[in-house]
Parts: C-alpha cells; sequence; structure tokens
C-alpha cells in the first residue's frame, strides 16, 4: 500500500513547492516594484529635473514670468476700443449692416495666450525629456 501513496505524496511535495515557489516570486515582484516607484519618483522629482536641466528650467521660469506678466499687464491696463468697421458687399444694399463679431474680454485673451504658451512649453518639456532619455538609454550600452 505504501506504492500506491508515493505518486501521491511526490505530487504533493510538488504542489507545496510550487506554492513556496509562487510566494517568493510574488515577494521579488513587490520588491521590484517598491523600488522601481522610488526610483521613478526620484527621477521625475521636481529638484531633479532642475538640477539635471537648469537652462530650460530658467527658460521656462522667464517665459512663465513674461506671461503673468503679460496677463496682469492685460487685466489691469485699459483697453483701447478700436473702430468698428463696416462690412458692405457689392451685391447687398448699403442699408445692411453687416454682423460684427463681439470684442473679446481682456481676460478671456489672457487666458487664451497663457493656454497657448503653457501647450507650446509642454511640449518643448516633453520632446526635452524624450531626448535625454533615449540619449541615456543609447549611452548606457557603449
Amino acid at each position: 500500500m505504501t506504492k500506491a501513496n508515493d505518486p501521491l505524496k511526490s505530487i504533493q511535495s510538488r504542489i507545496d513547492e510550487l506554492e513556496q515557489t509562487i510566494s517568493e516570486r510574488g515577494e521579488q515582484i513587490k520588491s521590484r516594484t517598491h523600488q522601481l516607484k522610488k526610483d521613478l519618483q526620484d527621477e521625475l522629482s521636481p529638484v531633479e529635473l532642475v538640477k539635471r536641466h537648469p537652462v530650460e528650467s530658467a527658460g521656462i521660469s522667464f517665459v512663465t514670468g513674461i506671461l503673468a506678466g503679460r496677463a496682469v499687464r492685460g487685466l489691469i491696463s485699459p483697453r483701447k476700443p478700436k473702430a468698428a468697421k463696416k462690412k458692405v458687399t457689392t451685391g447687398e444694399p448699403a442699408t445692411k449692416k453687416a454682423t460684427i463679431p463681439p470684442e473679446l474680454s481682456p481676460l478671456k485673451v489672457a487666458l487664451g495666450s497663457i493656454g497657448i504658451e503653457l501647450l507650446n512649453t509642454g511640449k518643448d518639456l516633453a520632446i526635452t525629456w524624450v531626448k535625454s532619455r533615449v540619449e541615456s538609454k543609447t549611452r548606457k550600452p557603449a
């Protein structure tokens, strides 16, 4: 009867070994995940980015200052009214008035300009970051 139980014992021992291996691998994955998270936080922290790219950081600060100044100046200074032009087409009688689009408020204009500049700055930052990542990846194997 011991021979009949031997295959069952070997199967049970194999299952125990596999469970142990699975738990070890799970712990390894958890530790690697925590290490990767820590490395990413260190690499992408604002302080590290400024240390690695001081010129770009200064440029971003400069552009942000200019944009903020323009926005504040646009909100504070009085806006000069523009002369409304009447648009007359050749096929219509001169008595019809053309529709003139309403003027945008200075706040909307300033916010629109800031939004466009922020998008351009973000694009430039993303391109710079991708370039640095590609360069760092190509330097390591060499």
